[in-house]
């Protein structure tokens, strides 16, 4: 009996944990303050519910209450500078990405997966500035951009789990590709092991990206570079992208 007992109380308590990371998820992906009946629906929980998690979490700053409602505290922003000085990953990419955007005057960054979405992780700006800020920290779309890359690694099942009832994507630059055209272009990434996109995410942008792997071939993350119409052109497209594909593969040797 004690058995079980200990055994649903750790069961409650996890489930509170989670739930507390699904409130600080929901308010991260905002991009403007909540107020509880907002959190409550978002996240699916009673109000009360959602109101006891957002006072723990305001207690320890990962939440901030003002009269706008509710957002990301600091302390959130203290543990991620703690990843961006300490990740392995970041640290093993940054010089890669500044001798990137030094040869091709373009912004280069790094994405890891975050479940259906990406988050830029590093940066370094190019000597072509683009007309947009790439968000260090920021969630972006699978299925735009250096997403694909993530895409086209994936089995059937995964890609079906982030694309959804999707039927077709459609693009910033108005660009509608069915889905089966969109998979079959996912396939090409993988076997070519690049990916080039235009008019994706932003109007005018132009990026090429490349798998950073593991010696056992798990996907470590995306690198990228940036630029504009102007300043990537398919001349350029060739030299471009050996550059990224080889950075992939630098990335993945130093993390060994």
């Amino acid at each position: 009996m004690a058995d079980e007992s200990g055994s649903n109380q750790e069961r409650s308590t996890m489930r509170s944990v989670e739930r507390a990371f699904d409130v600080v998820d929901l308010l991260s992906d905002s991009g403007r303050p909540l107020r509880l009946a907002e959190v409550a629906r978002g996240t699916g929980l009673h109000i009360a519910t959602a109101q006891r998690i957002l006072k723990v979490l305001e207690r320890r700053n990962y939440v901030a209450q003002d009269s706008a409602g509710y957002s990301v505290g600091a302390a959130a922003l203290a543990a991620a500078h703690s990843f961006l000085v300490g990740n392995h990953l970041v640290l093993t990419a940054t010089p890669v990405l500044q001798e990137l955007a030094a040869a091709l005057g373009l912004t280069a960054s790094l994405s890891v997966r975050l479940g259906s979405a990406r988050v830029l992780v590093a940066r370094v700006e190019g000597s072509s500035p683009l007309r947009y800020q790439l968000p260090v920290g920021g969630r972006l779309p699978l299925h735009l951009g250096a997403g694909k890359v993530f895409l086209a690694y994936m089995d059937k099942p995964g890609r079906d789990e982030v694309l959804g009832d999707m039927e077709k994507v459609e693009t910033a630059g108005g660009t509608a590709i069915p889905r089966d055209e969109y998979l079959s272009l996912l396939d090409e990434i993988a076997a070519q092991g690049y990916a080039v996109s235009r008019n994706e995410r932003v109007v005018g942008a132009v990026s090429v990206s490349a798998p950073v792997r593991s010696r056992e071939g798990h996907l470590l993350g995306a690198v990228q570079v940036a630029g504009r119409e102007e300043d990537l052109s398919d001349d350029r497209l060739p030299e471009v992208t050996r550059e990224v594909v080889n950075a992939g593969a630098s990335i993945a040797a130093r993390m060994r």
